[in-house]
C-alpha cells in the first residue's frame, strides 16, 4: 500500500498543475506560512524580492510583480508559474551554480528547497542565493521540519514528500546559522505540515 501510494504521489509531482492544486489540501491553502511571509514583507516595506526555488509560483502574489524574480530547477514549473502569473517575472536555473543576473534583493526567500538537498548542496544554493541580496537586506528560509512526536497525518506526509533531507529544528539551525545571522527562529504548523522558519543578514564574509 505504501508503495503504491508513493508511486502514484511521485506522478501528481511530475505534473506541476496536479502538485499545485494537490499540495494546497495538507497545508490549508498555505495560510499560515503566508501569513508569516506577509509580516516578514511588512516590516521591510515594498522589498526586492528573489524567490529561490519559486516551485509553481504560489507565493508570488504577495509580492509587487515588478520588484519580484521566481527561480526554479524545474522548467515545468517555471512555465506553469509564468502562465498563472503572467506579470511575474520568472526564471529557470540550477540554483545551487546560479550567478544571477546582477540585480540585488531586499529579500531572498528560500522555501521548501533545502529538505531536498544534502548538507552541501544545501550550503552551495545559500551561498548563491545570498550573494544576491543588498546591503541590509534580508533572508528568510522556511523548511519541513522533523518533529519528535509527529502526527499521523505529519507522517504521511513526509513519507511521500521527495525530498530526503528532512531535518530537526536544532539541525537547520546549525546549517543555516553558517551562512546567516539568524535574528527569529520558529517551528509552526501549516495544516498537517510542520515548518522551520529562520529570518535574518547573511554573515560578513
Amino acid at each position: 500500500m505504501a508503495d503504491t501510494l508513493r508511486r502514484l504521489a511521485d506522478r501528481l509531482a511530475e505534473q506541476p498543475i496536479s502538485f499545485h492544486w494537490l499540495r494546497k489540501l495538507p497545508e490549508w491553502n498555505y495560510r499560515a506560512t503566508k501569513a508569516r511571509i506577509r509580516r516578514v514583507r511588512d516590516a521591510l516595506g515594498a522589498p526586492r524580492v528573489l524567490d529561490a526555488g519559486c516551485g509553481t509560483g504560489e507565493y508570488s502574489s504577495l509580492f509587487d510583480p515588478a520588484r519580484y524574480l521566481g527561480v526554479d530547477l524545474n522548467a515545468g514549473n517555471v512555465t506553469f508559474a509564468q502562465r498563472r502569473n503572467p506579470a511575474y517575472r520568472y526564471l529557470q536555473a540550477d540554483l545551487t551554480r546560479w550567478e544571477g543576473g546582477g540585480e540585488r534583493f531586499d529579500l531572498v526567500m528560500v522555501n521548501g528547497v533545502l529538505h531536498h538537498l544534502d548538507d552541501g548542496d544545501a550550503l552551495a544554493l545559500l551561498d548563491r542565493a545570498l550573494a544576491q541580496l543588498a546591503p541590509g537586506g534580508r533572508a528568510l528560509v522556511i523548511e519541513d521540519v522533523a518533529l519528535p512526536r509527529p502526527g499521523l497525518g505529519t507522517r504521511l506526509v513526509h513519507a511521500l514528500d521527495h525530498g530526503h533531507h528532512i531535518r530537526d529544528a536544532a539541525r537547520w539551525r546549525e546549517l543555516v546559522s553558517s551562512r546567516i545571522e539568524i535574528e527569529r527562529s520558529e517551528t509552526y504548523q501549516s495544516g498537517l505540515c510542520p515548518y522551520h522558519l529562520m529570518l535574518g543578514p547573511a554573515r560578513a564574509a
